[in-house]
């Protein structure tokens, strides 16, 4: 089964957020859809890093999609023809220039998908707490039953209503022949009795009057209870909102919920009707309705006000179209998309509400705090879409910043201490004008606080403090949050950091990992009521970076270069030299592990250990694989092709074990490159046949000044010389030091840290 085939049979909740994956204009699910074998059997990793392959794969991709064309032509399928034509003309005129950016959007698209499909069958087979379970359904059928009784009471009413409308015609008929008769024949005997018969009748509408009276109030009790349950389940699917945009796995269907406030607004607005045409069909001065109903009235108003307030929201952040996959962190005159949905599915109100925006629009007294314009199209109608609801998608915006008076940035009239941008946060406003049965409410709703950028390099601080925000804020409007931001619990914290990994990859990080980085941050080993300061989470230097420029460095590392293999359990990654040392010294020799440098921003190190004849142990490693050699070279064929020299100078590659012992092909062989043009690409690097290693030292930084051997080495200390050649070299240069086997086959291989 295809991948698609698969997406096609998720659930509601699934296929919604691949349809959120294909919500650009040019590549659109359609030629997904219709290409998907094509497209899911092409290698578009390696066309987004290979200009001739990205080039091929583009013009095979037109090939097929004029293919679908002229099939559409020939059956005559109008709209898909249409479809397909602006889709070729816009991929045309978008990406001819530059097809590495397509592949590289198709690719990440792909990602995505495989990452729902996982969320996917991760939820259909995760045994959840029965507890947690319980209460859930519990709340959710305490919610259900209130719903149908409020609609079954407010028939009940409206029937209790028109009953007492036909009693009181029949007693107005009955009496106006009374008084014709009284008139006419006043001594006529049955006038006596025919007045008892309408006394009768007046107390018995009497007493259904004051027993519609106590069924209102009671009724609107009802509601009330609900409006409260509504609330909570809005507030609770705000939190979650929050979380999922950093990284929870969160259900954020709004199926259920839209579904009871649908419901419960259809029986406010029935209530309504019914209250308004009272009036009318009561008419002697003293009735108790007409004494009490206005208050009625405005009691039911302002719980359908609320309502219908808090259904208006926004249901997708503010994010940018393929500058990244976290939403919240904007960048100055680049489109984003931002959606709101109103949550009362009622199908008179299609069409006839429109939505406007504006940008912070009660802006903080902050120092320098910038100012910007919005610039898109106002005053959308909202439209139904099917099995979603009234929505108003906005998919083209751009923030454009406002130039700053003669004082600048941090002009005249702030009172506060500034910010730096990367802790300026932002709001957007929708503004909707409701009309319906003589209900005129203006409706508002905000986007979470987001970040605004000028530069792609600031990106990962402001996703920082996007996550401090949602993780720790109580107030969702507060843009004066990092004036004085709240420590953050590292049981929340680490949660969050393990989030990070598990949205982007099929793993998150475990209890050993997440240990090591609580040491780090906490300087300690981390209690339960341990916390961490948002300095020290991205301000303070450990040692060289922030904390979160070298987390975040790494994550962009593992979902570039490492994401098999991190997936598979293989890279330990998160781990002290401390530990690596009591982990390995026990073990084979040749067993390795896969560290993150702590001192080399996004690098990670092949550690591994040899076993001395007389008991003693010998822990080596290499200086670290950053972004910039793993883009030329997989890591898993640097490993498969690593070589030192041994004894009478044989070549022998000391990686035999992957922690704790699988045997090295086992582990790594599933990704080794088996393509012939791609092993020839890689010759120049894999012929180079001594390297060098280095043993454990107290600062690998050190040792990157002075290559030297260790104790147990009986070499003399020496210094190389590298030339542009060696440099060169990259996927096999271990330390940025690398010796060229042609030039001096029997150089000796010195160890550094």
């Amino acid at each position: 089964m295809s991948r698609w085939a698969a997406i096609l049979k998720l659930s509601d909740v699934y296929r919604e957020k691949v349809m959120g994956l294909y919500s650009q204009e040019l590549f659109t699910m359609e030629v997904r859809q219709y290409l998907a074998s094509w497209i899911e059997s092409q290698d578009w990793k390696q066309a987004a890093r290979d200009p001739s392959l990205a080039n091929f794969q583009f013009q095979n991709l037109l090939e097929h999609l004029d293919i679908e064309y002229r099939r559409f032509t020939q059956e005559q399928e109008l709209l898909q023809q249409h479809n397909f034509r602006r889709s070729i003309c816009g991929i045309q005129a978008e990406y001819q220039a530059n097809p590495q950016k397509l592949a590289k959007i198709i690719q990440d698209l792909l990602m995505q998908e495989k990452q729902i499909l996982s969320e996917a069958r991760e939820v259909q087979h995760q045994t959840r707490h029965p507890a947690q379970v319980s209460i859930e359904i519990g709340r959710q059928r305490e919610i259900e039953q209130h719903v149908i009784e409020l609609k079954e009471r407010v028939l009940s009413m409206d029937n209790e209503v028109k009953y007492l409308v036909d009693t009181w015609e029949t007693f107005e008929f009955k009496n106006r022949n009374y008084n014709i008769v009284a008139r006419s024949h006043p001594n006529d005997q049955h006038l006596k009795k025919k007045s008892d018969e309408l006394q009768i009748l007046l107390n018995e509408l009497d007493r259904k009057r004051m027993e519609l009276l106590d069924q209102i109030k009671s009724l609107l009790g009802l509601c009330e209870t609900l409006v409260k349950f509504l609330q909570k389940e809005l507030d609770e699917w705000l939190l979650k909102q929050k979380l999922a945009c950093i990284g929870a796995r969160k259900e954020m269907t709004l199926k259920l919920l839209q579904e009871w406030v649908t419901k419960t607004a259809e029986c406010f607005f029935q209530l309504h009707s019914i209250f308004r045409n009272l009036p009318s069909q009561i008419s002697y001065e003293d009735e108790p309705l007409k004494t009490y109903l206005p208050n009625l009235i405005k009691r039911l108003n302002e719980l359908l006000s609320c309502l219908l307030q808090r259904s208006f929201v926004v249901d997708r952040q503010p994010i940018v179209a393929y500058l990244c996959k976290r939403p919240l962190v904007l960048k100055t005159s680049t489109a984003f998309s931002v959606r709101v949905r109103l949550l009362v599915n009622l199908p008179k109100l299609k069409d006839n509400m429109k939505v406007s925006f504006c940008v912070d629009k009660n802006p903080p007294k902050i120092k320098g705090y910038r100012k910007f314009n919005l610039l898109g199209t106002q005053n959308k109608v909202m439209e139904d879409l099917q099995g979603e609801g009234l929505v108003v998608d906005f998919k083209d915006l751009k923030l454009k910043e406002q130039k700053a008076g003669s004082g600048g940035k941090g002009g005249k009239g702030a009172n506060e201490g500034s910010l730096s941008v990367m802790e300026e946060l932002h709001l957007i406003t929708f503004t909707m004008d409701f009309n319906y049965e003589d209900l005129k409410l203006k409706l508002e709703t905000v986007t979470l606080p987001f970040v605004v950028i000028s530069k792609n390099n600031h990106f990962g601080v402001a996703w920082a403090s996007v996550l401090w925000f949602n993780l720790t804020s109580s107030d969702s409007k507060d843009l004066n949050f990092f004036s004085k931001p709240p420590m953050a619990s590292w049981q929340l914290l680490k949660e969050a950091l393990s989030w990070q990994f598990s949205c982007t990859t099929k793993r998150g990080l475990d209890a050993d990992q997440l240990a090591m980085l609580g040491n780090k941050l906490c300087e300690e080993t981390p209690r339960e009521d341990s916390t961490v300061s948002w300095n020290k989470f991205c301000k303070e230097n450990l040692p060289h970076v922030s904390f979160w420029v070298w987390f975040d460095a790494v994550l962009t590392l593992v979902k570039e270069h490492l994401e098999n293999i991190w997936n598979d359990g293989h890279v330990m990654g998160f781990v002290s030299r401390k530990k690596e040392e009591t982990l390995l010294k026990a073990e084979m020799s040749g067993t390795f592990l896969l560290r993150f440098s702590e001192t080399v921003c996004g690098g990670i190190t092949c550690t591994w250990v040899e076993q001395k004849d007389d008991g003693s142990y010998s822990i080596r490693s290499v200086q670290p694989y950053t972004m910039k050699e793993l883009s030329c070279i997989p890591l898993t064929e640097i490993i498969r092709n690593y070589q030192l020299l041994v004894d009478e100078n044989i070549p022998e590659n000391p990686l035999k074990y992957c922690y704790p012992n699988i045997p090295k092909d086992e582990a790594f062989g599933p990704y080794y490159e088996q393509k012939p043009e791609l092993t020839l690409k890689y010759e120049k690097y894999l012929q180079r046949k001594l390297i060098i290693v280095s043993t454990r030292q107290v600062d690998e930084l050190e040792s990157n000044l002075s290559p030297r051997m260790s104790e147990n080495n009986d070499m003399d200390e020496w210094n190389c010389t590298i030339d542009d050649e060696c440099l060169a070299g990259i996927a096999m240069n271990i330390d940025n030091i690398m010796i060229n086997a042609e030039s001096d086959p029997m150089l000796p291989v010195s160890p550094v840290d």
